[in-house]
């Protein structure tokens, strides 16, 4: 039977990250939508609204609008936030949860707390008091290093990635997030944890998955999997 995914991003990505994957699942008959966040992609001139809250919305509005009923959601990175949010706001529209290398921030907490070091929130501080708008880019090597690794830097579609970032709001990395009502929730959850990550280590990979209740599931792989292994990634997908 065709399974409904909603294929959400992370930090300074877009839709455009999920369209080898999206491809891959509609070549086998799924339905899927992707979508940008508020200040990303298509939607960057709105990054003064960007917020774990707003985050949340925009995938339970895309839910609503696309008719989606037993969705399979899926979050990368810190698109973990997202989907958790959503959770909270339509569960009624989701069958599966599965968190993609995603920060999964305890209840009260935020992704700048549970997943950085003091050196990359500093870092990150830096860089958006530099562009003075609450945003940050990573420079292109870095972004590179940190989430494409696996990926020959001099490869097209390395370039045309790195082309495709948008800067980041400050704000969804360090604002305090009530989950209460995520933590009490029992939709089924998955998380699949990348084993040559560098932004979500290994050791802080095993803790989101067990704050989730589950084992992870591996992939030999950097931090964006939907890039350097779509057909293990969609493989995955197809079997929760």
């Amino acid at each position: 039977m065709p399974n409904e995914y909603v294929l959400v991003h992370g930090a300074c990505h877009g839709a455009w990250c999920w369209d080898q994957v999206a491809e891959r699942l509609r070549a086998k008959g799924h339905r899927v939508v992707t979508l940008d966040l508020p200040g990303h992609g298509r939607r960057a001139a709105e990054v003064r609204r960007a917020s774990v809250e707003s985050y949340g919305r925009a995938v339970a509005d895309a839910m609503a609008l696309e008719g989606v009923s037993r969705g399979v959601l899926v979050g990368h990175s810190m698109g973990g936030l997202a989907i958790s949010k959503a959770a909270e706001l339509a569960p009624q529209r989701i069958r599966h949860l599965v968190y993609v290398a995603a920060v999964v921030v305890p209840d009260g907490s935020s992704l700048a707390v549970c997943n950085m070091t003091g050196p990359g929130r500093r870092m990150v501080e830096g860089m958006a008091a530099g562009r003075g708008d609450g945003t940050f880019l990573y420079p292109a090597e870095i972004a590179w290093a940190r989430w494409m690794g696996d990926l020959p830097r001099d490869r097209p579609e390395v370039s045309r990635a790195l082309a495709r970032l948008t800067p980041q709001a400050t704000r969804p990395f360090f604002e305090r997030v009530d989950f209460r009502i995520f933590y009490s929730s029992r939709i089924p959850r998955t998380y699949v944890r990348c084993l040559q990550d560098r932004a979500v280590p290994l050791a802080k990979a095993a803790e989101f998955a067990a704050r989730l209740g589950v084992t992870p599931v591996d992939m030999d792989c950097a931090h964006n999997p939907m890039l350097s292994e779509p057909d293990g990634l969609a493989r995955i997908l197809e079997s929760v």
